[in-house]
C-alpha cells in the first residue's frame, strides 16, 4: 500500500472504518517505499474490507480511498521505451473469463489515445537502449516477436512449442555468458528457421512422460506456496480435487499414484486439451506480455535483475504447476471436465503463485536443488 493512502487512511474519520483502517493497516519494515510504504495483512477468507463480496472501503469513501495497487488492479502495466503497455492480471475472475476462453490467438492493440491510469505511479520499465548487460535488451522487440509467435504456433502441441521455448532462452545465457548479445538477431532467425523446418522434432519425440517426477516437483512448489503465505481457499480446493482425483493418500505408493495420474492424463486431460490447448497458450502468452518475458523490466535497484535462464525456470515452473492441477481437475470432473473448471485452476494460481513477492525465489531453490541447470531439462519434464 502506498504512503499516500495510508497517511488518507490515518486520518479517516468515518466512524466504522476508520478506526478499522488504522488498527489492520501498518508500516511496511520490510523493502519500504513510497509505493509499498504500509500493507494489509489477509484474513483467512480474503480482504478484511470486503463486504458481500464487495469494497466496503470504495462503497463507503469512495475511490479515491483506494491504494494505487487497489485502484489499478486488475490492470497491468510496463513501460518499454517510454510507451505504456497494458494487459490484464488473470487472478481476476472477469479478466481471467475474458483472455482464456477466446478460441482465437491473442491480439495487441496499439492505441496512443488511452487515459493515463497510472495514478502517478511509474511502472516497471524496459529500455532497449540499456548497455554492459548481460542481456540482449537491444533486441527486446525481436526477441519477444518470436517469443509470443512461437507460442501461438499451433501447427506444434504446446508442450513441443514450450520445449523450444526454453532452448531458445537456454542459448540467450549462454550468449548473454560469453558477451555475445549482438549476435541476437542471428539467434532468432536461426530458430525461427528451425521451427519452419521442424528441425526441433525428432529429437523432442523421442521424451517420454516421467509422471512420478512431475507430480513430485509440482507438489513440492504447491506445499512450499502454501506454507510461505496466506493462500485463498479456491486454490486450495483445486489442490484438494487433485489429491481426490488421483487418489493421493499419505499411505499411497508414488507408483501408485503416477499411475493414476497417467491415466488420468490420458483418458480424462487429453480429451480436454485436444478441444481447449488455446487457454494454456493464452496464459503463457499473457505471462510473456504481462512480465516482459524472457528480458524482464530493468530493476531500480543494481545488480537486482534475474538471468534469462531464471525468468524462464519460473514460467516452466508456474506451467507444469498449472497443468498438474489441469490433470487433477480432469480426473476428480472426468468426463465434465469443461473450460470452466479450467478457468477456475489457472485464476487461483495465479493469484496464488504470481502474487507472492517471496515464492520466486523459493522456486528457484527448489528448482536447483532438484538438479536443474537448463531450461529443456525442466521443460522436457512437463511432457504428458
Amino acid at each position: 500500500m502506498d504512503r499516500r493512502t495510508y497517511d488518507a487512511y490515518q486520518q479517516c474519520d468515518d466512524p466504522e472504518l476508520g478506526p478499522k483502517l488504522r488498527e489492520l493497516v501498518t508500516i511496511n519494515t520490510v523493502a519500504a517505499n513510497d509505493e509499498r510504504y504500509a500493507r494489509l495483512p489477509l484474513l483467512s477468507n480474503g480482504c478484511a474490507f470486503l463486504a458481500d463480496g464487495l469494497c466496503s472501503i470504495q462503497s463507503r469513501l469512495g475511490e479515491a480511498y483506494l491504494s494505487n495497487m487497489c485502484a489499478r488492479y486488475p490492470r497491468v502495466m510496463n513501460r518499454v521505451d517510454g510507451v505504456v503497455q497494458r494487459s490484464l492480471d488473470l487472478s481476476c475472475p472477469e479478466a481471467a473469463r475474458m483472455v482464456l476462453l477466446d478460441p482465437e490467438p491473442m491480439l495487441f492493440e496499439d492505441d496512443n489515445s488511452a487515459e493515463d491510469d497510472s495514478r502517478g505511479v511509474d511502472p516497471p520499465e524496459l529500455r532497449s537502449g540499456e548497455a554492459n548487460t548481460p542481456k540482449p535488451y537491444g533486441f527486446y522487440r525481436e526477441i519477444r516477436g518470436f517469443v509470443i509467435g512461437l507460442l501461438q504456433y499451433r501447427a506444434f502441441p504446446l508442450w513441443k512449442r514450450v520445449a523450444i521455448l526454453a532452448s531458445f532462452c537456454d542459448e540467450l545465457q549462454r550468449m548473454g555468458e560469453a558477451g555475445q548479445i549482438a549476435q541476437a538477431p542471428k539467434l532468432v532467425g536461426g530458430f525461427q528457421e528451425a521451427v519452419g523446418r521442424d528441425l526441433f522434432g525428432p529429437g523432442l519425440e523421442k521424451t517420454q512422460p516421467h509422471h512420478a517426477r512431475q507430480l513430485e516437483l509440482a507438489a513440492e512448489c504447491i506445499l512450499a506456496r502454501i506454507k510461505a503465505d496466506f493462500t485463498a481457499p479456491r486454490f486450495l480446493a483445486c489442490y484438494q480435487e487433485l489429491l481426490e482425483g488421483i487418489g493421493w493418500k499419505p499411505e499411497s505408493a508414488m507408483g501408485d499414484i503416477a499411475r493414476r495420474y497417467g491415466e488420468a492424463s490420458r483418458q480424462y486431460y487429453g480429451p480436454f486439451l485436444s478441444g481447449h490447448e488455446f487457454m494454456l497458450e493464452h496464459y503463457l502468452v499473457s505471462y510473456v506480455f504481462r512480465t516482459l518475458f524472457p528480458l524482464g523490466a530493468q530493476q531500480r535497484d543494481a545488480g537486482a535483475d534475474r538471468p534469462v535462464r531464471d525468468e524462464c525456470f519460473l514460467l516452466l515452473a508456474y506451467y507444469g504447476v498449472v497443468q498438474t492441477l489441469l490433470i487433477g481437475a480432469a480426473s476428480f470432473y472426468k468426463s465434465e471436465m469443461g473450460s470452466g473448471q479450467a478457468v477456475r485452476v489457472i485464476q487461483s494460481f495465479v493469484k496464488a503463485f504470481e502474487h507472492s513477492l517471496t515464492f520466486p525465489g523459493q522456486i528457484l531453490e527448489i528448482l536447483q536443488k532438484a538438479g536443474f541447470d537448463t531450461c529443456i531439462r525442466l521443460a522436457l519434464l512437463w511432457r504428458t
